[in-house]
């Protein structure tokens, strides 16, 4: 009798939620953009209409395992938008833009990638993305996350140095690859939407 001495990960964990998005690093997503189109090539996905929200405010790109929603900074209506999209959860979630929506207004990005986070560390990283004075707009079409954002995305708290009411500016220009550990790449799948089997494509239309 043979015996197998694969390790099976239990369904419903953060670590089969991590299989999912296996071969995935962290600086192939954007957080920031400043076209659907400028954002569906450099994620290599198909942007799809939500409901009947004006995709001028809000759109999924598709590139499986993944269903990523973009919202316009200022779009009041995201977390109607996040309930149309993001599956349903047994506990209190927040639905937070990956780059605070001041901050990318001001550096011009017109649209942001939207994550569920818990509530905890959502408010947590508030404090760190007030705008930093003098900002300027920028000439890159999308940007990516750095040390701080990747904390919030994993459901930390931040751990850069300085005070709240002196937040690390974020850097534009930076595109990094973060090493995650299976676990940590359930944490990470998970906020962007990922369950354990594919999401549907239900109620959302192909731009």
């Amino acid at each position: 009798m043979s015996v197998s001495l694969e390790k099976r990960i239990p369904v419903g964990t953060w670590r089969s939620v991590g299989l999912r998005v296996q071969g995935l690093t962290t600086a192939e997503i954007s957080i920031g953009g400043s076209s659907i189109r400028a954002i569906s090539v450099q994620t290599k996905g198909i942007p799809y209409r939500v409901g009947r929200i004006d995709p001028r405010n809000a759109f999924v790109i598709d590139c499986s395992p993944l269903r990523l929603l973009y919202v316009r900074p200022d779009y009041r209506g995201y977390r109607y938008a996040a309930g149309k999209v993001f599956p349903r959860t047994p506990w209190q979630v927040d639905y937070d833009h990956a780059l605070g929506r001041q901050l990318a207004l001001q550096l011009g990005f017109r649209y942001v990638l939207l994550l569920r986070v818990a509530p905890s560390v959502n408010r947590a990283h508030g404090a760190y993305e007030r705008p930093p004075q003098g900002g300027k707009i920028t000439l890159h079409k999308f940007c990516f996350a750095d040390r701080r954002i990747m904390d919030k995305w994993l459901g930390r708290r931040p751990r850069h140095g300085g005070s709240q009411s002196s937040p690390m500016r974020y850097e534009v220009g930076g595109r990094q690859v973060f090493g995650l550990t299976l676990k940590q790449a359930g944490f990470w799948g998970y906020a962007m939407g990922v369950e354990d089997g594919p999401l549907k494509l239900t109620g959302l239309t192909a731009l």
